[in-house]
């Protein structure tokens, strides 16, 4: 199938309207609507950021309310969340006083039965308990599994929380795979089949550091999605319960939430639709419910919030914790760098990125600017937002933990005239197979018509050492539609060796079962197909393509490149070469796509990917699932801005966004597990 780049992308999203208190304070991590308040009487032992305490309480003649509202910023260094699981239950209280640490807060949490969790339960990774795998359930008179998706609140081991529909798929507590839907199951209806990878549409690995199941989901993508009928949930779902939940806001802030209700004549509390509505006027943007009615208990500090609608705390098989963190994410070596910050000549008025990696734990950085300390600058990356002459300089950064400090090189910053760098061309080396094993090469021109050479190169490779190519490659240059634009088995010297030898690519042996063509395209989605003939129909292929229109000319710019191929088990990674011209440095988004492609009917897409990039010889970034990395906000954007198809939160696809001179990279995609599948990887430029 020709790689597609997608430049219009349809995002739904829901305009939340909050009234905001006139006296509401700067300092909150959230905007409070009316009425809501800082409950500072019970955050005397909070630290100084990362953790506050609201509370809404009315009293008659209104209809009498007490919700509390806990706000967590996953980001703050002060505070760990902490899903726990206990072999019989106990009260959240009990569950708190068990820790050997500080425990700022705890909170009731999943479904369970006796001694058995019903919900999720996940902490470091680790699956404790799994979601409900199938409930017993009458259909036509007879006792029948179901086997619900369920929703779940997860966040990834750099902090960013996601809530989807979820099913431990096959034996065991894992895979854990999300969906962006819920099983259309429903009662008095035939059982949905059970959920494996590929069915629902659109299930992914679900990678998550810490999760915890509940049911239903209360809140989608900013949208109120009370889907218990799916979910298969019966919990006086319509009538006015205490109720607990844990959501997120736009920003990240976590939100655990604690209604108090069964109080005649106090709190009666919520039905499900009115208690999303209370979560979404908070500002969530996804929220799922968790077992509350009388299992309702949010403490603070050993303090109870709500009262209990039983007089006393329920014991419970889970809970969610706010605990002080501990020495696993201290320092546990002095900090050693292992990517300094590059040399950017950067076009006037365009953004740059420096970076640095490092290793070491409890890492703290801060940059400096001719020596000057910068304000704020105090991530492993330094953004400027518009270059201007006030940008040009040299830029250290110091990196220090408790162990000790480092200082990187110095990486000059200059600022110059004319348009920023651009994509020229696109090498990638990979098998080719059978059927929909070929090697595909993708690129998308904009503004305006250029001319482009592709090659397709097998014997060609005998020089460099490469043993197992595809003795007679043949290519195909298509539309983003599918259509044939010209095709080339045999290269053709005379006409190919001008061009080749202009742009700087390697000399072919004239006679050659090479392949190659030069062919004038309009702008959009095109692909190049390398695939094999004859009695050895597969091997390894090199593809390239090059934008032979001169640079500034005003003919066609590439604004992406992408290649598709099996990455193997055993020398399998999937490589790309490419290559910025110009003067100036250019931004790129890197993606390397595997169980993403599942919803495209890749079916044995690989299930994570590894993605590396390489300068000079040797690996300067790497990146394992892309949520992980700390600025996977900006890499959203960044896929959001270019028209990429959209991640899921928490999938094993991995991203880079990176600032790069001019000169030659190489993107290496393979399995971090050693496994096989179908990857994709995509080169686009940031402007």
């Amino acid at each position: 199938m020709p790689v597609r780049f997608h430049h219009t992308v349809a995002f739904f999203w829901l305009c939340l309207t909050v009234v905001t208190s006139s006296a509401q304070p700067a300092a909150t991590l959230i905007p409070l609507p009316a009425g809501w308040r800082l409950a500072t009487e019970f955050m005397a032992d909070f630290p100084r950021e990362g953790l506050q305490l609201y509370v809404l309480e009315t009293a008659p003649p209104a209809p009498p309310t007490k919700v509390f509202c806990l706000a967590w910023d996953p980001t703050a260094p002060t505070v760990a969340f902490k899903p726990v699981l206990a072999s019989t239950p106990r009260t959240p209280t009990q569950f708190a006083a068990q820790e050997s640490g500080k425990v700022f807060a705890a909170l009731n949490a999943g479904y369970f039965g006796g001694n058995q969790s019903f919900s999720l339960v996940q902490h470091a990774g680790v699956v404790a308990s799994p979601n409900v795998k199938s409930l017993s359930r009458t259909f036509q008179g007879a006792s029948v599994p179901y086997f619900p998706t369920r929703a779940a609140f997860g966040i990834t081991n750099s902090g960013r929380p996601t809530t989807d529909w979820i099913y431990s798929v096959g034996t065991g507590n894992t895979p854990v795979i999300a969906y962006p839907a819920p099983s259309p199951n429903r009662l008095g209806v035939a059982p949905q089949p059970v959920p494996t990878t590929a069915s629902p549409a659109g299930g992914v690995p679900w990678i998550m550091e810490h999760a915890i199941g509940g049911s239903p989901m209360l809140i989608k993508d900013g949208e109120i999605r009370v889907t218990d009928a799916e979910e298969l949930i019966e919990i006086n779902n319509t009538t006015s319960r205490p109720r607990s939940a844990i959501g997120y806001t736009a920003s990240g802030i976590v939100l655990f939430v604690a209604a108090e209700g069964d109080n005649a004549p106090g709190p009666a509390g919520f039905d499900l639709v009115q208690f999303a509505t209370l979560l979404r006027s908070l500002g969530c943007v996804g929220a799922i419910n968790l077992d509350g009615g009388g299992s309702t208990s949010l403490v603070i500090g050993g303090q109870r919030t709500v009262r209990p609608s039983g007089g006393n705390e329920r014991a419970v098989i889970s809970a969610l914790l706010l605990v002080e963190p501990t020495s696993t994410n201290s320092a546990t070596s002095a900090p050693q760098i292992t990517h300094q910050p590059w040399d950017l000549p950067v076009a006037i008025g365009t953004t740059a990125t420096l970076q640095v990696a490092a290793t070491g734990g409890g890492l703290s950085y801060s940059w400096s600017r001719n020596g000057i300390p910068i304000p704020g600058a105090t991530l492993a990356s330094y953004t400027l937002a518009a270059a201007s002459a006030a940008s040009v300089g040299t830029y250290t950064v110091t990196v220090s933990n408790s162990r000790g400090s480092i200082t990187s090189r110095a990486a000059a910053v200059s600022v110059m005239t004319g348009p920023p760098g651009e994509l020229s061309s696109l090498s990638t080396r990979a098998d080719s197979g059978l059927g929909a094993d070929v090697l595909i090469g993708g690129f998308f021109l904009r503004n305006a018509s250029g001319t482009v050479l592709a090659r397709g190169i097998g014997p060609g490779l005998i020089p460099f050492g490469v043993v197992g190519f595809l003795p007679d490659p043949h290519i195909n240059l298509l539309t983003g539609a599918g259509v044939s634009l010209a095709t080339n088995d045999n290269w053709n010297a005379s006409l190919i060796t001008p061009f080749a030898t202009a742009l700087g690519a390697f000399p072919l042996s004239p006679g050659s079962l090479d392949a190659a063509l030069v062919r004038s395209v309009s702008p959009g989605a095109h692909s190049v197909v390398a695939s094999g003939q004859g009695e050895t129909p597969t091997g390894n292929v090199l593809i390239e393509l090059y934008n032979a229109s001169p640079a500034g000319s005003g003919q066609g710019v590439l604004a992406s490149l992408s290649a598709r191929a099996r990455v193997s088990a055993g020398n399998g990674a999937l490589i790309a070469g490419f290559f910025i011209r110009g003067q100036a440095s250019l931004t790129v988004l890197i993606r390397g796509i595997g169980p993403a492609l599942i919803p495209f009917g890749v079916s044995d897409a690989l299930p994570s990917t590894r993605l590396s990039l390489v300068r000079d010889g040797e690996t300067q970034f790497i990146n394992t699932g892309w949520a992980s990395a700390a600025n996977a906000l900006e890499l959203r954007e960044a896929a959001r801005q270019t028209g990429a198809f959209p991640l899921f939160p928490g999938s094993a696809d991995s991203a880079l966004l990176v600032t790069l001179a001019p000169g030659a990279y190489t993107a290496v995609i393979e399995s971090p597990t050693g496994a096989g599948g179908v990857a994709l990887v995509e080169v686009y430029e940031i402007r």
